[in-house]
């Protein structure tokens, strides 16, 4: 016999049996190939419980094959029951009614939704699709009111007493807070953001007098043992805001500890606008947080399984491209002599170092991935180097005793002649360093930066990103804002105010480079005002081979996701309309420095 038991305290399976044989082993070694976590004992198997349940087919195997007799105790039948119900629920999606299009906004307002708050036609369309059952997705693009539509689903399908829980980027707190309190004015709902560690979270839930809770990613995953255990004893929805974050699936810790909680919500939102930054693959574990028990889940099929309960509005829907354009620009700007020549040493030593772990995948893919930051580093500011031991010191020190790169040099020039436009400017850099050298090069332009050391707090407070992104909306005296993607691609508005970004590098991230144009592109911008992307390019260098996979990465997002708004290949520009070319770009900058 195989006992089959739920386990609260690790949201786990546990099989055991009391006649361990070759059978028995066989069985083990079912379970231990699929899922790494799968823990091994003599008469004893532990996995994770959405692992068991997506994978039911083999207990049905077990049973015929081995003939063996299956035993569960009540609290596993109890769990194995609640997941057949929810993969009936999946089965019958298409043939559940919703509420009609026309009926959404009186039903809303009678559950207690802002009538003064009317939602557009997309979130009316979109609302009334997510109205069929209590799991969904909704991959909006940043502006189209994903907030409000989480809000609104959350009221419809709730039952009296039941609470929220909204797993999201730190920065996203303010909006929630926000909108809760726009959107359902007279509930008087309790927020509650959980900080401060596990004990101190354990503690909040434990008095249980809020109505909706916000935790960001690193906190849930420092205690998602306590998350499960309140979960497990109160009724609750769960919302992963920018659920992009959990695509590693088994192999990440958010991935992880995400899919750990996934059978106990009684209802399940996930949330992104850019809902597959590398590729379709980002998509299945967000579609198993959503079903577990749909053990029949590929690349090849996520897509047709997620389209039955995914909503999305476009770009093009939001801002007409004829009223609200958004022209990108590339402009070259070709590295000095002594940082190709640095570039050019590194680029070898990198590829020698390659050879010695060519054969084992994971150190190589670890080792290429910080061999395109370095080469990154010297085509931006070689400077940042100074932090790494090289062989190459000479080359190194004569780079940098150049003077500021070229990049930098022609950024901070850019900045000075649109603020002498009257035009306020954001620029992006993926370098803590970058952001901190270009707020100084510019502070006579007031500028202020955002990246991960900079804290939140509230508008009133010195010094916090709130209160920076507040004084770059009021005060005409700071016209330059520098950021790291990083840190500040979600969670803020800058669309009234600027209307130009410069990026001096970009990552392989195609998210956080989506999202981070979405914060001057966007619902609200004033009809008629041109937004410009500009991107800071180096030829022949790691921006040629990060251009090509944005462009691949975003191109296969706009395919899966049915949305052509996505575009973000860049025209290639002169620096002035005069036919400016590299090499006067070159003498230009050499003039600026004093050398010519």
């Amino acid at each position: 016999m195989i006992l089959i038991d739920y386990i609260k305290l690790s949201q786990s399976c546990r099989l055991t049996t009391d006649i361990p044989n070759n059978d028995w082993k066989r069985i083990r070694s079912y379970y231990s190939d699929i899922n790494d976590q799968s823990e091994i004992f003599e008469n004893a198997i532990e996995l994770p419980w959405h692992s068991f349940i997506s994978n039911l087919n083999i207990l049905a195997d077990i049973e015929s094959l081995f003939n063996v007799e299956l035993s569960f105790t009540e609290l596993a039948k109890q769990m194995l029951s609640e997941s057949v119900k929810v993969q009936k629920d999946i089965a019958s999606i298409d043939e559940a009614t919703g509420i009609s299009e026309p009926q959404i906004q009186s039903t809303l307002e009678v559950l207690g939704f802002n009538p003064s708050r009317k939602l557009t036609p997309q979130q009316v369309r979109n609302l009334s699709k997510l109205s069929r059952i209590q799991f969904g997705a909704t991959f909006s693009v940043p502006g189209a009111g994903k907030t409000t539509e989480a809000i609104a689903f959350w009221l419809l399908h709730r039952k009296e007493g039941q609470k929220l829980m909204v797993i999201c980027p730190k920065s996203a707190f303010p909006a929630w807070e926000e909108q809760i309190q726009v959107c359902l004015p007279n509930h008087n709902l309790n927020v509650k953001r959980l900080t401060q560690g596990s004990s101190r979270i354990e503690d909040d839930l434990a008095f249980n007098e809020q109505d909706v809770y916000l935790i960001s990613y690193q906190q849930f995953n420092r205690c998602s043992n306590i998350i499960a255990n309140y979960l497990d004893q109160n009724p609750t929805f769960v919302f992963v805001d920018e659920s992009h974050r959990m695509k590693g699936g088994d192999r990440t810790d958010t991935g992880r500890q995400i899919q750990r909680i996934s059978h106990l919500p009684v209802g399940k939102l996930i949330m992104s606008g850019t809902p597959m930054p590398q590729g379709i693959a980002d998509l299945l574990p967000q579609y198993s947080f959503l079903f577990p028990t749909d053990g029949n889940l590929n690349v090849d099929n996520v897509k047709e399984k997620l389209k039955r309960v995914y909503v999305r509005t476009t770009k093009d829907e939001l801002l007409n491209p004829e009223d609200f354009p958004l022209k990108f620009i590339r402009t070259p700007i070709p590295l000095n002599e002594s940082q190709r020549h640095l570039y050019n040493l590194i680029r070898s030593e990198e590829l020698r170092q390659t050879s010695g772990v060519a054969n084992n995948a994971r150190r190589l893919y670890r080792h290429l991935g910080k061999s395109y930051i370095r080469l990154l580093q010297v085509v931006t500011n070689p400077s940042l180097l100074l932090k790494t031991i090289y062989d190459f010191p000479d080359a190194l020190r004569e780079a940098i005793e150049y003077g500021e790169s070229n990049k930098l040099s022609y950024t901070v020039m850019k900045a000075r002649k649109l603020a002498k436009e009257g035009k306020k400017v954001l620029i992006w850099s993926g370098f803590v360093e970058n952001v901190e050298i270009l707020t100084q090069m510019l502070s006579d332009l007031g500028a202020k930066c955002i990246h991960g050391g900079v804290e939140a707090g509230s508008e009133e407070e010195e010094n916090t990103r709130e209160r920076i992104i507040k004084d770059f909306h009021d005060d005409p005296n700071m016209q330059v804002l520098v950021a790291n993607p990083a840190a500040c691609s979600e969670g803020i508005s800058l669309h009234m105010i600027c209307h130009h970004a410069i990026y001096v590098d970009r990552g392989y991230n195609a998210a956080q480079f989506l999202q981070s144009m979405d914060r001057i592109h966007r619902l609200g911008l004033p009809k008629g005002i041109e937004t410009i992307i500009e991107i800071v390019h180096s030829p022949n260098s790691i921006d040629d081979l990060i251009d090509i996979r944005l462009i691949e990465k975003v191109k296969r997002m706009s395919e899966i996701m049915e949305d052509p708004s996505l575009n973000i290949e860049p025209v290639t520009v002169e620096l002035d309309e005069e036919g400016f070319d590299e090499e006067d770009a070159k003498q230009l900058l050499r003039h600026l420095k004093g050398q010519l």
